[in-house]
């Protein structure tokens, strides 16, 4: 999912203590539609991760976690990674990138604070300089930020409390995966259009997210 491949190097965990870190993959999104719920985890060839495997297949049993058939089937094509599969994801990590660049010149236009995006659908946002604009909205949290964002975009918005910061930073993650689409026609259109920013459905749901925090400049 990096939107520069060719230009950013990311040193897993896994790659510096390789018999200590289990790695978990969400693969809704990137490699399974993001309606079917899958993920896989990849454990150390070691006894001690032979425990907590074993232990962890009998919590998932418990909890009833499941993978459907034709989930699991279709989990099981996309990890051998066929041209197909892998042609999609690089072009779909293209789009992303190009959406989330606008996104991030939306947040920075308002006066809000934001790393530049480099993978994945997300962006993480400060809105701390916009406080007392936010404040005559009686938003003064994290958990009052979500609410506000989540109805003014329409789409879930978790708060920085969900992540480990303090309920008092003014936090957030906003998705941009919703902004190319709601329908799978609106996101297949985007994926293989030549100019896809310019689409009357991508322009729209950035007008309204760029609104949304603009009005609190």
């Amino acid at each position: 999912t990096l939107h520069r491949p060719h230009d950013t190097v990311l040193l897993s965990p896994a790659e510096m203590c390789p018999d200590d870190v289990t790695v978990v993959c969400d693969l809704a999104g990137a490699l399974t539609p993001s309606a079917w719920p899958v993920a896989v985890a990849r454990f150390p060839d070691t006894e001690r991760a032979a425990v907590r495997h074993a232990r962890t297949l009998d919590i998932l049993t418990a909890l009833g976690a499941l993978v459907a058939g034709p989930v699991a089937m279709a989990a099981a094509h996309a990890l051998r990674e066929p041209e197909a599969v892998t042609d999609r994801v690089r072009r779909a990590a293209a789009l992303q990138a190009r959406i989330a660049a606008a996104a991030h010149r939306a947040v920075l236009a308002a006066g809000a604070l934001a790393r530049p995006p480099q993978a994945g659908r997300h962006l993480y946002a400060d809105l701390g300089p916009l406080r007392s604009r936010l404040a005559g909205r009686g938003v003064t949290d994290s958990l009052e930020l979500e609410e506000y964002l989540t109805e003014r975009l329409g789409a879930p918005t978790p708060g920085g409390h969900r992540f480990g910061d303090e309920l008092g930073a003014l936090r957030v993650r906003l998705g941009t995966g919703a902004l190319l689409g709601s329908t799978p026609q609106q996101q297949l259109e985007s994926l293989t259009a030549v100019a896809p920013l310019e689409l009357p459905h991508v322009a729209e749901a950035l007008s309204i997210f760029a609104t949304a925090l603009d009005e609190l400049r």
